[in-house]
C-alpha cells in the first residue's frame, strides 16, 4: 500500500514539476515535448485506474520522446506492478546506465534488478553495427544500440536482431538466474545483379505486314455491278414489252364480254409477272453489289474504308410498267 502511494505522490509531483531533458546532447523538439506530455499524461490516469498495462505503455511512448528519469522510472514500476517483471527488468537496466546519479531511479533500478537477475535469464547483447532487439515478435530495446541488456522469462525464445541492412534470428533457451552475452553482425548485403558479359541481344521477331481485312478485289465488284446493270437492262426492255405487247386498248378490245381466262389478258399477266420477277431480282442484286463495295472490296492501300461510302451507291428508278436498280460510284 505504501509503494502504491508513494507511486501515486511521484505522478502527481511530475504533474507540477517538469525536469529538463535528461540527455542534453539531443534536446527534444518541441512537438516531441508535447507528446511526451500527453502520453504521461495518459499513463498517470491508466495508473490511477489501475490499467497498469496500459499505463506501462504511456510512460515508456514518453521517455521515447523526450527521455527524463521520472518517465522511465514510472514505466519500471507500473511493468512491475502488472507482473511484468521481464520487461520491467530490461527498463530497469537502461535506468542503471543512464541515471546513475538519479537516487529514486538508481534505487528501483537495483531493486528490481536483483529480482529479475534472481528470477529471468540475462542476456548481454553486443551488435555491430547498432541494432534493435525484438522477442517473440515483440520489440524488447528502447532504440538502435550497440550493446544490449535484456531479461527473458525462462522458456524458448525467438530472438531477432535487426540492422539497417537485414536482420538475423537466433533461438535461445533461458532459464531462472541465467546469464550468457550474445554477439551479432549484420548480414553481408546481396551481390549485385550484374549480366553476363557478352550476351548476344535476344533476336527480334518479324513482324509480318498488315493484311487487309477486306477479302474482294475491285474485279468481283465490277462483275457484279455488270450483272446490276444488265438485269436492270432486262428489266426495262420487260417492262416496255409488257406494256406494248399485247398492250392495254388490245386486250380491252380482244377480251370485252370475256373473263380473265381471255388470251390477250393472260399474256399480258405474264409479261408483268416478268417484269415483277426481273425488277426484284436487279434490286437484290444491286444490294448485294453495293454491300461488296462499301464492306468487302479493298479498292488501294491508302484507301480509308469511311471515304468509299461517300463513293459508291445503289439505287432504283421507276420504269414504265415497273422499276429499276442500278449501282453508281466512281473506282
Amino acid at each position: 500500500m505504501r509503494r502504491l502511494r508513494s507511486g501515486v505522490l511521484a505522478i502527481g509531483v511530475s504533474l507540477v514539476v517538469v525536469p529538463a531533458p535528461a540527455r542534453a546532447d539531443e534536446p527534444p523538439s518541441a512537438e516531441r515535448l508535447k507528446s511526451a506530455a500527453e502520453e504521461f499524461d495518459l499513463g498517470r490516469r491508466a495508473f490511477l485506474a489501475k490499467d497498469f498495462d496500459g499505463a506501462a505503455v504511456h510512460f515508456e511512448s514518453a521517455f521515447r520522446d523526450a527521455p527524463r528519469a521520472e518517465a522511465l522510472r514510472l514505466a519500471i514500476r507500473a511493468r512491475r506492478e502488472a507482473k511484468q517483471l521481464a520487461r520491467a527488468g530490461t527498463l530497469a537496466a537502461i535506468a542503471a546506465d543512464r541515471y546513475p546519479n538519479d537516487p529514486a531511479t538508481a534505487q528501483l533500478a537495483k531493486d528490481t534488478l536483483a529480482e529479475a537477475r534472481r528470477d529471468l535469464h540475462e542476456y548481454d547483447v553486443d551488435c555491430a553495427p547498432e541494432c534493435a532487439l525484438a522477442a517473440d515478435g515483440r520489440v524488447v530495446s528502447q532504440a538502435d544500440a550497440l550493446k544490449h541488456r535484456i531479461f527473458l522469462d525462462p522458456g524458448a525464445h525467438e530472438l531477432g536482431v535487426s540492422f539497417r541492412q537485414g536482420s538475423v534470428a537466433r533461438r535461445v533457451e533461458a532459464k531462472r538466474g541465467g546469464k550468457d552475452a550474445l554477439s551479432f553482425e549484420a548480414p553481408p548485403p546481396p551481390p549485385p545483379v550484374t549480366e553476363p558479359p557478352g550476351t548476344p541481344p535476344a533476336p527480334k521477331e518479324a513482324v509480318e505486314p498488315a493484311r487487309s481485312p477486306k477479302p474482294l478485289g475491285p474485279v468481283v465488284f465490277f462483275a457484279a455491278a455488270g450483272v446490276t446493270v444488265a438485269l436492270g437492262a432486262a428489266t426495262i426492255v420487260s417492262g416496255v414489252d409488257a406494256k406494248n405487247n399485247p398492250g392495254v386498248d388490245a386486250v380491252r378490245t380482244q377480251c370485252a364480254g370475256k373473263d380473265e381466262s381471255c388470251p390477250a389478258y393472260q399474256d399480258g399477266k405474264a409479261a408483268e409477272t416478268r417484269t415483277n420477277v426481273l425488277l426484284g431480282a436487279t434490286l437484290g442484286v444491286a444490294v448485294v453489289t453495293g454491300v461488296m463495295g462499301l464492306f468487302f472490296t479493298e479498292w488501294s492501300s491508302s484507301t480509308k474504308a469511311g471515304s468509299t461510302a461517300g463513293r459508291v451507291g445503289f439505287g432504283a428508278s421507276p420504269v414504265p410498267g415497273g422499276a429499276v436498280g442500278g449501282v453508281s460510284g466512281r473506282f
